[in-house]
């Protein structure tokens, strides 16, 4: 089994647990692949986390500093001495504005032999995160003007930025400005407004078909589909969605369908953040690509002498390994 995305309570102040704990327990389940992909540093304190913020500007951004230089030393210490699953070593990008792009196209080309692969992810819509809570992704559609469409649009514009200046092989959670959506919102289908429930012209959010409702959103995402498809990116099912109480892993049914009929090629991640994340609802997710996206093959990343490889397996091999005995 693989992952291709996690994280940790040493590195990253929303996690729980200790990095070697997190590959123990993957191991303990059997998988063949887990890589370990921290968040790059942000080099702006307006981008900081409110559990990341001291009062000391500098100093919390320097604490991010230090925090990714000891995951690269520690991460390689694992890697060495790794006897279950295969290490491979990336980090996840915060796609949130060209200059943080930049820079982690700098920290590839700083630490490539450290650094084999980035998630690219946009966590950020409007500089505000869309991810942490309710209150903040509640404001980035405000600044948005209240337009869940407009919202959508800019969220999909930065993620492009991110896939075009960066090219990141592996793109995390496609659609997460879905997170945090509350059940009940309500949009005019006409403007994208976000209006009150019963007033003429809405719709719940939930009942619609995002792509079939909003033409020039689904051209941006098929034009995100088509660039990742173009330079050989891969796409993420990412099971914190399913984690986190959604209907589907990352990408939703809606964008999955989408991009596997387009040709996209698929990995799976974990996304986890603790010991009890890892390997979370894979059994969901196997049921998922097998029965909704009906998948015929699963790909990931396979490290060749320090030389990343991208290979594939069937979802009926994968139907019969061991590894869903965890279940």
């Amino acid at each position: 089994m693989y992952s291709h995305h996690s994280h940790s309570g040493e590195y990253v102040a929303h996690g729980v647990d200790k990095l070697d704990d997190m590959v123990a327990r993957a191991n303990e389940m059997g998988f063949e692949l887990y890589c370990l992909t921290e968040h790059m540093p942000r080099l702006d304190s307006k981008y900081l986390y409110p559990e990341e913020k001291t009062g000391r500007t500098e100093s919390d951004l320097e604490t991010l500093q230090q925090k990714f230089r000891k995951f690269m030393d520690h991460a390689l210490t694992i890697k060495r001495h790794s006897h279950g699953a295969k290490i491979i070593i990336g980090m996840e990008v915060e796609g949130c504005d060209s200059q943080h792009i930049a820079y982690a196209k700098s920290l590839m080309e700083q630490y490539p032999d450290v650094l084999q692969f980035c998630v690219g992810s946009v966590h950020h819509v409007n500089e505000i995160p869309i991810d942490f809570n309710q209150d903040m992704w509640t404001e980035a559609v405000k600044v948005a003007g209240n337009n869940f469409k407009q919202f959508m649009i800019d969220y999909l514009n930065m993620q492009y930025k991110l896939l075009t200046e960066l090219k990141p092989l592996v793109v995390g959670h496609f659609d997460l400005f879905k997170l945090l959506c509350p059940q009940r919102l309500c949009v005019n289908t006409q403007t994208g407004d976000i209006i009150d429930e019963g007033s003429p012209g809405a719709k719940c959010i939930q009942q619609l078909s995002i792509l079939h409702e909003w033409e020039d959103v689904e051209s941006l995402v098929v034009r995100n589909l088509q660039y990742i498809i173009s330079y050989g990116g891969l796409i993420e099912i990412n099971t914190a969605g399913l984690r986190k109480k959604l209907l589907d892993p990352f990408p939703g049914r809606e964008f999955a369908i989408l991009a596997k009929s387009m040709g996209a090629r698929f990995v799976l991640s974990d996304d986890a953040h603790a010991v009890s994340h890892v390997g979370v609802c894979y059994d969901k997710a196997l049921k998922y690509m097998d029965e909704v996206l009906r998948l015929q093959e699963l790909h990931y990343l396979s490290d060749n002498s320090g030389s990343l490889e991208i290979k594939s397996v069937t979802i009926d091999s994968l139907k019969k390994s061991p590894f869903w005995e965890n279940y």
